[in-house]
């Protein structure tokens, strides 16, 4: 694509996002306003709205059971799937179930959660994340205070907790929320519960194959770009099999992936849901895995781990017009949405925010027994295999021996 079609195209998008954030201001217009004078000391029930993937909700089990031992009562809205991990977690009094494929299925997650009068609702969605249909929850949760990031031109967070930092953890976010409501000491570490008839389906997978010890491959995230090639995963069983021998090679994923996964390369485990997952990865001596929640399912229990992760080369000094274009776009679009929502405190500030475009350091495993790898490729089953195979080989020795 030429510059003059990429720069015409360029102005036809900038058109559509003013016209739709247009929309959203008029939208954020209608929102209820929270006026009321924030006293930790009067909060007693708290909602934590996460309401994304299972991978933000293990990182978000330490901010649960914190808030709980301080004394709060927790709740917590979320996708279902993400809701399954709390099953078991003593620290939560209750969960909510959020849906927004369609506005018709946003309200009706709106109408349940407005029966509740929360205290406070704090919206723990990252910094640099911006989805409409999530805000708009939050603003109509009927609560007496909204807590949020960046948030200073939405007048329904009557509490927004300024966090431009894009080179530290994403559970450093999480942590200013500790600033807000006095508590001093606080456990970082993730908080994961397995119930005893998830323990005993891993038992009788292990006793069934007559398991000694096993190292879990997970081949798959949750996008096509984060997943191995069949090399890969061929490449990864073989270098396993060589350094430890004695260790019998399983395979997680989703069932309708694994069931391609050569039975020659290693067991394939039939998870009933995510609970039998992580009590499997408990009892495993190692994890391979690719960019996912299993990283962080791993992070909760300390062990040793090879996590590989795939990034986008956008940010990366280039001549091809194509990758120039699009860093251009997604600066200014990034901009355009965080001026939307945060403009007062941008603004007062003087402030002209770089957002991420590499998320390994936000998402890293948190785990001192973990080895990340990053390959700038945006497909990691595009990654050239010489340079695969010597990286991946000096790092599973280095986690394995």
């Amino acid at each position: 694509m030429s510059r003059i079609t990429w720069e015409i195209k360029f102005i036809r998008k900038k058109i559509k996002l003013y016209i739709s954030n247009l929309l959203n201001r008029i939208v954020m217009f209608s929102f209820p306003k929270r006026k009321e004078k924030f006293s930790p000391e009067n909060i007693k029930s708290i909602l934590i709205a996460r309401n994304d993937k299972i991978g933000d909700m293990v990182v978000t089990t330490s901010l649960i059971k914190n808030l709980a031992l301080a004394g709060y009562d927790v709740y917590v809205s979320s996708q279902q799937s993400s809701l399954e991990i709390l099953k078991n977690n003593p620290y939560v009094k209750g969960t909510f179930s959020y849906n927004d494929y369609s506005y018709k299925d946003l309200f009706e997650s709106i109408k349940k959660i407005r029966k509740f009068h929360f205290d406070l609702v704090i919206d723990t969605r990252p910094f640099y994340s911006f989805e409409m249909k999530k805000i708009i929850f939050c603003a109509f949760t009927n609560s007496t205070h909204l807590m949020g990031f960046n948030k200073s031109n939405v007048k329904s967070y009557n509490i927004s907790i300024p966090y431009y930092n894009n080179d530290s953890h994403i559970t450093n976010q999480l942590n200013k929320i500790y600033d807000y409501i006095n508590i001093q000491n606080y456990d970082k570490s993730y908080d994961l519960y397995i119930a005893e008839d998830n323990k005993k389906y891993i038992n009788e997978f292990i006793t069934k194959y007559n398991i000694a010890k096993f190292v879990i491959i997970n081949p798959f995230g949750g996008a096509k770009k984060r997943e191995l090639s069949q090399w890969q995963m061929e490449y990864l069983v073989e270098i396993l099999k060589k350094i430890k021998p004695d260790h019998t090679i399983v395979f997680i994923g989703e069932q309708n992936k694994l069931k391609n996964i050569d039975p020659n390369l290693g067991l394939k485990f039939q998870s009933n849901s995510i609970l039998d997952v992580i009590a499997l990865i408990k009892e495993a001596s190692y994890v391979v895995t690719v960019d996912t929640s299993i990283v962080h399912i791993t992070s909760a229990f300390g062990l040793p781990c090879l996590t590989i992760y795939s990034e986008s080369i956008l940010f990366e000094k280039t001549d091809d017009i194509n990758l120039t274009m699009r860093k251009k776009w997604k600066e200014y679009y990034r901009n355009a949405c965080n001026n939307l929502v945060d403009k007062s405190y941008l603004k007062k500030n003087k402030l002209l925010v770089e957002l991420p475009y590499c998320y390994d350091q936000l998402w890293s495993p948190n785990n001192p027994n973990a080895k990340q790898i990053v390959f700038y490729k945006s497909f990691l089953s595009k990654v050239d295999n010489e340079e695969f195979s010597q990286r991946i080989l000096s790092c599973i020795k280095i986690v394995l021996l």
